[in-house]
């Protein structure tokens, strides 16, 4: 909105030495002034707030809807809650990442650098740790359809399938952990959660490496 909410305070500081609040604004205080000798000065003091304002909304908007953001859980096989609406999540983390960023392009942002700061952090750390997660995830259901579907494969390879075997209990407890709290805030803030699913990313690919090498060996043996 291009108004000025009725509870943002004017600012015209030493060149007018008052500070107006729109809701107890009246016109005798206007008056005061002399408008038409400080109309430049009144003028910039209305952008500055408005310019000012626009930001605030923004941030109050970006803090809403992270603050209350809940991960979006599924039932997979009985087995474990999933994540869905990655979509939905890294368009908007992205989207909110970018305009936070855009915000230091405005004479304003000083006033709100701080709170912008800390939000672009936070945004960050979601969408890194996000990025990893649905990896892991990915990799996870595949490779638990290969080692659940096949009777063959616990024995063919029986490494790979306690490794596996590992992973699925630290997978499926930290999945627990989000179904028990699954505003993102919280989920962020889960204990080297993001070096747990960094390490199993890592340990998931060698696994889907060593399955792919011994589908290949068998594959050449026909």
């Amino acid at each position: 909105s291009s108004g000025i909410n009725a509870e943002w305070p004017l600012r015209p500081g030493k060149e007018l030495n008052v500070v107006w609040v729109m809701a107890d604004l009246c016109l005798g205080q206007v008056w005061d002034v002399d408008l038409q000798k400080n109309e430049m000065i009144v003028s910039g003091i209305i952008t500055t707030a408005q310019g000012e304002m626009a930001l605030e909304e923004f941030l109050k908007m970006v803090r809403e809807k992270w603050n209350n953001y809940e991960l979006e859980l599924i039932n997979y096989q009985n087995k474990s809650r999933l994540i869905r609406g990655w979509d939905d999540l890294f368009d908007g983390v992205r989207e909110h990442i970018n305009s936070v960023s855009a915000m230091k392009l405005s004479p304003y942002y000083r006033v709100f650098e701080e709170d912008a700061l800390a939000w672009e952090d936070k945004l960050n750390r979601i969408n890194s740790l996000f990025d990893v997660w649905i990896d892991v995830q990915r990799r996870w259901v595949y490779l638990d359809g290969i080692f659940s579907g096949s009777a063959d494969i616990p024995h063919l390879l029986p490494v790979e399938t306690s490794r596996f075997a590992s992973i699925s209990t630290e997978f499926m407890g930290l999945m627990k952990k989000v179904v028990k709290s699954p505003l993102i805030v919280n989920v962020i803030t889960i204990n080297g959660v993001q070096r747990s699913l960094e390490r199993l990313a890592d340990l998931l690919q060698k696994i889907q490496e060593a399955l792919g090498e011994y589908l290949e060996g068998e594959r050449a043996g026909f």
